[in-house]
């Protein structure tokens, strides 16, 4: 018992004695890749601090991972010298390095690849020959194998890194990696199950993801198929697809689940104007919107619109979709509108539209139509409109990588669309006049950060003519394009605009926003209505937001427009509709 109470007291004196030891130098040798400078920064063991035996001991082990980390992988330390003043109060430190010869990567071995060769693997490989081994690096590039193979319709290959060794060439010595690929089989869908439709067909999901029974399919497929239903604006939410074992069987099959919304909706808003004065009446404004988005389970759909904007200003519009016509990857569309247009003309428009899906990004579509512009008979009109119809026909093209159709953090959305029409005037001589329509989009959504997103649009749009009316033109300000003015506030033949708007995401399909709008828009003098050239750079500023709510997606903005002051914004109200 004598002797424990003794080695107890002496391993107290001697860790005392430690701990009241201060560090008076450390010195290096040996070290010619790393200065001493570079080595200090490295450990925790400091001058003029106290010296800890334990601390000391990790710190070699610091300097030592160090060096293996610069490819340095068989230094070591040679010897260390940890010298006491007499009475143990300070201690000085020496540390002899042994650095080596630094080992490079002089081999990567890849065995078990068939589907893909060799060549194609060493294509995407960060690891390279002559370079220091990294772990980060190594670990990424199997992702990246792993990636390819998934591409290529083998989602359960493994790879794995065999052996790491090491060898000599001549009297250097160079690291072989081997890499192992086990690529398994191609994956076969033998079945196919729905999960969560409660009112859409099942044959409607089939149709659209266009994957079938005995077809092999890939990662990249999967999330393709997803993008597909969640384009369709039917279902809440669309998980990625999976791919699980058969029971009992050697056979895959492909599980699709889906959430579905609330696609039949009715919702409307109601205001009203007071009278200016005793002498006039006051009026009702608003706005009823009725959306039947999955009629019957079928994808159909059919929309419907009514709005009040002013006391002599009102639209009605119908829009019809029929999907996937005689079982082709074509969809028609039909619409009606109506404007009455401050109590100056009634226009009136029918057209029809076929939609051609050529890729999973790109549409085609080919537009005709006839629009009737009848004038007022109110003997106060002071705007001059000829009684005329106008029978036109056109294309579009479309190509959208989006992510999300209601709130994408990334991909690109572009739009071209021409239409040619002859416009027949009743009135007068009976004239009749070509009128050109174009436009083009883009718009362009990326993220810095997460919940974060910026949203890019760039438009131009142009109409010719010999003859251009009040109903031919192209509306400018308001929610449509640059906010801070009203709603339809100049006509123009020629307008280019830009909507920059940096987002912050608080919901899958709502968001915080500020915007910065501006354009340019032009309009020749119209002589017979007396109206002088107009042209003008105008722009917009201010905040916003977008919020799913039950009766749909909702987005109210407040903006600023040139010259105004704080209190002489506009509040711009609309519901999100992607018809």
């Amino acid at each position: 018992m004598s002797y424990i109470k003794l080695i107890l007291l002496f391993l107290f004196f001697t860790t005392s004695l430690y701990s009241q030891s201060v560090v008076n130098s450390i010195n290096f040798s040996g070290n010619n890749f790393f200065s001493s400078f570079d080595l200090l920064k490295s450990i925790t063991t400091k001058k003029d601090i106290v010296y800890n035996p334990v601390q000391f001991n990790a710190d070699l082990i610091s300097i030592r991972a160090k060096y293996k980390e610069a490819g340095f992988l068989l230094a070591k330390i040679s010897d260390y010298k940890i010298i006491f003043s007499e009475d143990s109060s300070i201690v000085d430190i020496s540390i002899q390095i042994s650095e080596g010869n630094r080992v490079l990567i002089g081999k990567i071995d890849i065995t078990g690849n068939k589907e893909i060769s060799t060549s194609q693997i060493f294509s995407i490989l960060e690891t390279k020959s002559g370079e220091v081994p990294d772990e980060n690096k190594l670990n990424n590039d199997i992702r990246e194998i792993l990636k390819l193979y998934e591409k290529k319709g083998l989602p359960f290959t493994r790879v794995e890194i065999r052996d790491i060794s090491l060898y000599y060439s001549g009297n250097n010595p160079q690291i072989l990696i081997s890499i192992v690929i086990s690529e398994g089989t191609k994956t076969k869908i033998d079945e196919i199950r729905i999960k969560g439709n409660e009112v859409t067909e099942p044959y409607v999901i089939t149709r659209e993801i266009g994957i079938s029974v005995g077809q092999n399919i890939n990662t990249e497929q999967l999330e393709n198929i997803r993008r597909r239903l969640d384009r369709l604006a039917i279902f809440e939410n669309v998980e990625t697809p999976k791919i699980y074992e058969i029971k009992n069987t050697r056979k895959n099959g492909l599980l699709i689940e889906v959430k579905e919304g609330n696609n039949n909706t009715f919702d409307g808003v109601i205001g009203y104007v007071p009278p200016p004065s005793e002498n006039e009446s006051g009026y009702f404004t608003g706005l009823v919107n009725l959306n039947f988005k999955n009629i019957f389970g079928t994808g159909r759909r059919l929309d419907a619109k009514w709005m009040q904007e002013t006391k002599s200003t009102q639209e009605l519009e119908l829009k019809y979709l029929e999907p996937f016509v005689l079982g082709f990857p074509v969809n028609f569309n039909l619409g009606f509108l109506q404007r009455i247009q401050d109590s100056t003309y009634t226009k009136r428009k029918f057209e029809f539209k076929g939609d051609l899906k050529f890729t999973d990004n790109i549409t085609g579509s080919l537009i005709l139509g006839v629009e009737s512009i009848i004038p007022s008979s109110d003997s106060n009109v002071v705007f001059i409109t000829s009684d005329s119809r106008t029978l036109y026909a056109g294309s579009e093209i479309k190509y959208d990588s989006r992510d999300n159709i209601y709130n994408p953090s990334k991909g690109l959305s572009i739009k071209f669309n021409y239409t040619y029409g002859n416009k027949t005037i009743f009135s007068g001589t009976g004239q009749s006049f070509n009128i050109q329509k174009y436009s083009s989009e883009l718009d362009l959504f990326f993220s810095f950060f997460k919940r974060q997103t910026t949203f890019l649009r760039l438009s131009a749009s142009e109409i010719n003519s010999d003859k251009l009316e009040d109903a031919d033109l192209i509306r400018v300000g308001g929610m449509r394009n640059i906010r801070g003015y009203r709603d339809e506030q100049f006509l123009a033949e020629r307008f280019i605009y830009e909507n920059f708007e940096p987002r912050y995401v608080i919901g899958r399909r709502s968001f915080l926003f500020i915007f910065l709008d501006a354009g340019y828009y032009f309009r020749e003098a119209d002589v017979l209505n007396n109206i002088p050239v107009q042209e003008q750079f105008i722009y917009g500023y201010g905040l916003g937001l977008q919020i799913e709510t039950g009766i749909g997606i909702i987005g109210v903005s407040y903006g600023l427009g040139k010259g105004d002051g704080i209190l002489d914004g506009k509040i711009h109200f609309g519901l999100i509709n992607n018809f």
